[in-house]
């Protein structure tokens, strides 16, 4: 392991970059666990330049957003801490967080083309072609929640867009209004751009 540690140390210094570390917690097999000793401690301890421990904290630690990072050991750094939260969006300072408005570039030269493309074509219709986005590009929905979607008659973006979070997540399990309309917010995303 010391071997390992100093190998990847070489490389971090060669080619200018951090290399994260994380090792198993529970060194202490007894009843309980020690959440503060970890495997490989002192190995680990000697060839890291810093040191930083994460805590969940909140009443029910394995439901909580909120995050605690301790500096524990750094040579340039003095003992730090500080708080944040993992949300949909990603690390983030409060557990609100909100999706900018995200609004795609107006190509007329794409509508042109299209137009031509239908009149070669002999489908001249008024309305500019659509291309019909998957529900799987749609950030967290993957193939199991597509078929779930299209069993309550979600079978595109469109309709996604238009049908009620709440109502929705009643009838999909595992899937609540916050996350429905996160994927909401990612579908007006996919379709402005």
């Amino acid at each position: 392991m010391n071997q390992m540690i100093h190998g990847l140390s070489r490389i971090a210094e060669t080619y200018n970059c951090a290399v994260l570390l994380t090792n198993q917690v529970a060194v202490k097999m007894m009843g309980m666990f020690s959440g503060n000793d970890a495997i490989g401690g002192n190995i680990v301890a000697h060839g890291c330049h810093f040191r930083v421990m994460f805590k969940t904290k909140g009443f029910s630690a394995n439901n909580s957003l909120k995050r605690r990072a301790v500096i524990v050991d750094a040579p340039d750094l003095p003992p730090e801490e500080c708080e944040f939260f993992i949300t949909g969006a990603g690390v983030a300072d409060t557990d609100k967080v909100e999706l900018p408005e995200v609004t795609g570039l107006d190509f007329k030269v794409e509508t042109l083309y299209e137009e031509d493309d239908a009149i070669e074509n002999g489908t001249n219709s008024s309305e500019p072609l659509e291309p019909e986005i998957p529900l799987t590009l749609v950030k967290g929905i993957g193939k199991g929640t597509v078929e779930n979607l299209n069993t309550q008659g979600i079978t595109n973006i469109s309709d996604l867009l238009a049908a009620d979070p709440e109502e929705l997540s009643a009838s999909i399990s595992g899937a609540s209004v916050k996350t429905i309309s996160q994927w909401k917010e990612s579908a007006k995303a996919l379709v402005n751009s």
